[in-house]
């Protein structure tokens, strides 16, 4: 049996699906475990930035985060409806066809960072004063925000090839190109911020640096790829086996499958830009408990995250083999798996946050305790983001992203900042509290509506699939009668 087909069997066929889920999300946690490591290291060595306290050298990360995000969420997006539409193909048996979906996918990610790289970079000091950022926090939050502009083409196309082998299950290749770039963005931060004294701006040095000369390597792989999709150059820029028309055709499904992703994504990062600045308007020590507090709960929150993703690529491939039931069987039970997984993982962080917060704002008492309260309201609340997750993978598996769009911008728009300004407002006395408690109440309250949603799901394909021919019922070949006349 081929890689292709174990992958195959395993998300098909294979009736122990927990075991499905773990083994292809293992991979996606161990990628997302030494990506929270790298945040934390990197938000641990700018502390040490001369002429700032700790809470303005982390703030001034911090304030750029939702920047980021808001344009990373084209790519991202585009890599949720490459893992859509090519895990259906897959699924189908349509493999030219998913390769033709992978080539313009790479296409159109490439020139979509290369303009966001432009754009970002003349944007970065309007968007830094908008969000309300001033002195040290101004200067280091551009300079941070317009280094890491240029890593928006290898990004895109990083997304691209995340979203086309994850298609066909393959969840350990992207892990080990992006692994490398992290461990080597770990290895640069303390030279780049300390040795070099480059401060806030070193640790966006570190980072260019290392996905600059990583990433590249995941789109040579898929030239170059031993099982699932391979591409060429032909298959991408033009060629005979595609014409015209099919390339528009493809272009449109992929972009129109992207963007309600796409768009609720970068309304979220918006929202959490204006929730930074209300997070500012109450102090940086505020704005650095957000950060650390964050940085340290993804520790228990990327696993989920990567059971969403593997979800969506099990969804998409047994939706395109025309195979619903054990579809929705996977969504149950990765339900399931996740909120367990965030309870244990939730109970363990509870008991230690303050030694954990202790190491970023031990010469801040005011930040620490801030961060020692914000962990305790997200941390009872992780269950909740797990079921998020989970609905999430689904809307995207199924290529019904525009529930993704919604869930996300409800959450974020229509509850969570109205609620704290609302609180803000009439609980003045709370403080920084009453943002703590609105993100826990909108999660809960979002739980019912992505529920709401998924009974819409009607788990079809969104690529043409051929049902099998039935076949024909054959009459026993009549033997000859032992009557003699």
């Amino acid at each position: 049996m081929t890689t292709d087909e174990k992958k195959r069997y395993l998300i098909l066929k294979d009736p122990n699906i927990y075991k499905g889920l773990i083994l292809l999300a293992l991979p996606l946690m161990l990628n997302n475990l030494i990506k929270t490591l790298h945040d934390i290291v990197d938000m641990f060595f700018v502390t040490f930035t001369d002429g700032a306290t700790s809470s303005q050298a982390v703030a001034s990360i911090q304030l750029t985060f939702p920047v980021i995000f808001t344009f990373l969420s084209l790519g991202m997006g585009l890599s949720i409806a490459g893992t859509a539409l090519i895990s259906q193909a897959i699924g189908a048996a349509k493999y030219d066809t998913g390769k033709k979906y992978a080539g313009q996918l790479l296409l159109v990610a490439i020139i979509a960072g290369v303009i966001l790289n432009v754009l970002a970079f003349i944007s970065a000091p309007f968007i830094m004063r908008w969000m309300g950022a001033q002195g040290f926090v101004y200067e280091n939050s551009v300079s941070y925000l317009r280094i890491r502009a240029f890593e928006l083409p290898f990004l895109f196309s990083f997304f691209a090839y995340l979203g086309i082998r994850q298609a066909s299950g393959d969840t350990l290749s992207p892990v080990l190109v992006s692994g490398s770039a992290i461990i080597l963005n770990i290895i640069l931060s303390p030279i780049f911020i300390i040795v070099l004294n480059l401060g806030v701006p070193g640790a966006a040095y570190a980072t260019l640096i290392s996905h600059g000369l990583i990433m590249p390597i995941g789109i040579i792989r898929l030239f170059f790829a031993k099982d699932g999709i391979r591409l060429n150059i032909k298959v991408i820029i033009g060629s005979t086996m595609m014409s015209l028309s099919e390339r528009i055709t493809i272009i449109r499904k992929i972009i129109k499958t992207a963007i309600p992703a796409s768009v609720g994504q970068a309304i979220t990062a918006i929202g959490f830009g204006v929730m930074n600045g209300v997070i500012y308007s109450f102090g940086e020590e505020t704005v650095a408990a957000f950060g650390v507090g964050n940085r340290l709960l993804s520790m228990v929150l990327h696993p989920v995250m990567a059971m969403g993703a593997i979800l969506s690529a099990y969804i998409g491939q047994n939706i395109g083999a025309l195979n619903p039931s054990r579809a929705k069987e996977t969504f149950r039970k990765c339900m399931t798996l996740s909120v367990g997984i965030m309870i244990v993982g939730a109970s363990g962080i509870l008991v230690i946050r303050e030694p954990l917060a202790a190491l970023f704002m031990g010469d801040d008492p005011v930040a620490l305790q801030l961060t020692v309260d914000y962990m305790f309201f997200i941390l009872i609340g992780l269950p909740l983001m797990a079921i998020f997750q989970t609905f999430i993978g689904t809307y995207n598996g199924t290529g019904n992203t525009h529930f993704t769009m919604i869930l996300s911008i409800t959450r974020l728009w229509v509850i969570r900042i109205p609620l704290v300004l609302l609180m803000a407002y009439l609980l003045p006395g709370r403080g920084s509290r009453v943002i703590w408690e609105a993100m826990l109440i909108s999660n809960l309250l979002i739980a019912f509506l992505g529920f709401v949603l998924y009974l819409r799901i009607d788990f079809q394909p969104k690529i043409e699939v051929k049902k099998p021919p039935k076949k024909k019922a054959v009459s026993p070949t009549p033997q000859p009668s032992l009557k003699t006349s």
